[in-house]
């Protein structure tokens, strides 16, 4: 009998490029075969030198009746459950159809809890990647029972306090990872280009940032005067008149790491990707929290500040507040985050990924067959 390698499934949500990736970041050190199913997302460039497939999907957003979104609550163990749209009819469809028609070893869910159990009802083993926030609800407590195991994309000294002793214990705690470097060869062409003395604060926001922030970078500029404002992501508001003399807006930027490597202090917000990226970039930084669901931003700045690696803020600050949080910042001390990166997060978590597809792939095979 010939036994092919194991494969392994990644499901990855379609909101925001973070969890993209994320992804790809695994997918690069993952040494066996993979697929990736996902929505809305899935005609992107992907990439990965063991990737076969994307399969796209029907995404559960899509076309939902007024009558139908009445009853998308009703399932505490369930995020999501309209009634009545085609869409998730046909997604459901999609789904099991490619897990019977695939047999993957394990499912990387990331992150969806209703994907999570459909996969479990479907007999596939699967981990589900964790995040930070509130996530004690029921629909998030019942995928990670279904998990096999729970990833996390951070380090156990990163733990949230509230996270229920059976998920940590369920969680392989992985050390910090992201997308790229945010400095480089660029960043230093950069660096020399810059000829003013004065301090730099770059202001970054993703493609996912919401919000109208523009009259608070007005405020925070004004009163930081001794020092050049750079806002990369966004460009100014018709209320151009009233930006003050030192504060840019630069629009959006590829390669951000050309300006935060001149940067004094960066403001981001508390985004994961954005945190690593600058954590990984040893930058003294402001992670203001986003509304997101399961505060999940607000829960990681407070892990921010708890651990001192970033002045973390659960909302925007007063007026007075900047000239004294810029201070506080510019005296963090960024080397705590050399513990974060100490091995590359990316690839433990491939090769935990490859133990637990062979484990599956052996216990498949040996087919002790129970008849009830």
């Amino acid at each position: 009998m010939i036994v092919r390698q194991p494969h392994v499934g990644f499901y990855v949500h379609y909101h925001g490029m973070g969890h993209k990736h994320r992804t790809e970041a695994i997918l690069r050190q993952l040494p066996v075969p993979a697929s990736v199913v996902t929505s809305r997302i899935h005609g992107l460039d992907w990439s990965g030198p063991t990737l076969e497939n994307v399969i796209g999907i029907e995404c559960d957003n899509d076309d939902v009746p007024v009558r139908g979104m009445q009853h998308a609550r009703d399932v505490s163990a369930l995020h999501h459950t309209p009634l009545w749209t085609d869409s998730i009819t046909k997604r459901v469809a999609q789904y099991t159809r490619w897990l019977d028609e695939t047999r993957p070893d394990v499912m990387v869910i990331d992150v969806s809890a209703e994907i999570s159990m459909l996969t479990r009802l479907a007999s596939i083993p699967q981990i589900v990647m964790r995040q930070h926030g509130r996530r004690d609800d029921a629909a998030h407590l019942a995928a990670y029972e279904a998990a096999h195991s729970l990833l996390a994309p951070f380090p156990q000294s990163m733990e949230d306090d509230i996270t229920p002793d059976f998920v940590q214990d369920k969680t392989v705690y992985l050390d910090g990872f992201c997308r790229e470097e945010a400095s480089g060869s660029s960043s230093q062409a950069q660096r020399h280009s810059r000829k003013s003395d004065r301090p730099l604060i770059v202001v970054m926001f993703g493609r996912g940032g919401t919000g109208d922030v523009h009259q608070h970078l007005r405020d925070a500029a004004t009163s930081v005067p001794h020092a050049d404002w750079c806002v990369l992501g966004k460009e100014d508001d018709t209320n151009a008149e009233r930006t003050p003399a030192n504060l840019l807006f630069a629009g959006w930027q590829d390669h951000p790491g050309s300006w935060i490597a001149d940067a004094s202090v960066v403001v981001t917000s508390a985004g994961h990707n954005s945190v690593m990226e600058l954590g990984h970039a040893r930058c003294r930084f402001i992670a203001i929290a986003e509304d997101r669901p399961f505060e999940e931003q607000i829960r990681k700045a407070k892990i921010l500040s708890r651990e001192q690696l970033a002045i973390g803020l659960t909302d925007w600050p007063q007026l007075g507040q900047w000239p004294t949080l810029i201070e506080e910042a510019m005296s963090l001390d960024p080397s705590p985050w050399r513990d974060i990166f100490e091995q590359d997060g990316a690839e433990q978590a491939a090769e935990h990924i490859t133990r637990v597809a062979q484990w599956s792939q052996e216990a498949r095979l040996s087919r002790e067959l129970l008849t009830l």
